[in-house]
């Protein structure tokens, strides 16, 4: 499944929709030149598996149709960190985007997925306290973000057939055998 990709895209056109037209995803520890301000770069994710929600139960999808299944493993759930990293070239501007970035957590908690429901946003570092190398004249402020419990599935699928009829056979005491059909029986 494409989930990880999916969620990273959705975040980066939220924050070009909410805050900045321009924002843009670098990967992280790779450099990125600023060629005009104001920007707004987005690094990441770092992923970090969250352990206590590992689970080692299935998924399982049924198709009555045509009378078969398909299992998986659960997935297993990340948190998606980003560094945000705004850059102005006078401080009234970055003081208005922080503001507009803080604005953005209020207004928005949770990150919707298409069709995939909603995630946690959760500010880890607010705007300003996290501390970067500024090699130039321009102003710049940073921050983290965090998307809680991503998804990630794995690729084994099992496939196979739903059980349509039970044959039980009652031995001992009392001996009587009964046929279980997905058709109900006629009483006599």
């Amino acid at each position: 499944m494409e989930t990880l990709r999916d969620i990273v895209e959705a975040l980066i056109r939220l924050f070009q929709r909410e805050v900045h037209e321009r924002a843009v995803l670098v990967p992280l520890d790779d450099v990125h030149e600023i060629k005009s301000p104001p920007s707004l770069i987005l690094q990441g994710p770092a992923l970090a598996e969250n352990r206590c929600r590992r689970v080692q139960a299935f998924e399982v999808c049924k198709d009555l149709d045509r009378l078969t299944y398909e299992r998986w493993p659960a997935p297993r759930l990340y948190h998606l960190d980003f560094d945000i990293v705004a850059t102005t070239a006078n401080d009234a501007q970055l003081l208005d985007l922080q503001a507009k970035i803080t604005r953005f957590y209020l207004d928005h908690p949770v990150l919707a997925i298409e069709d995939r429901g909603a995630l946690n946003l959760t500010e880890l570092v607010p705007m300003g306290s996290l501390r970067r190398v500024n090699l130039s004249n321009l102003k710049q402020s940073a921050g983290r973000l965090r998307i809680e419990d991503c998804p990630i599935y794995g690729n084994a699928v099992e496939e196979g057939r739903l059980i349509v009829d039970r044959h039980f056979e009652f031995r001992g005491g009392l001996v009587e055998d009964r046929r279980f059909t997905s058709q109900p029986e006629e009483s006599p």
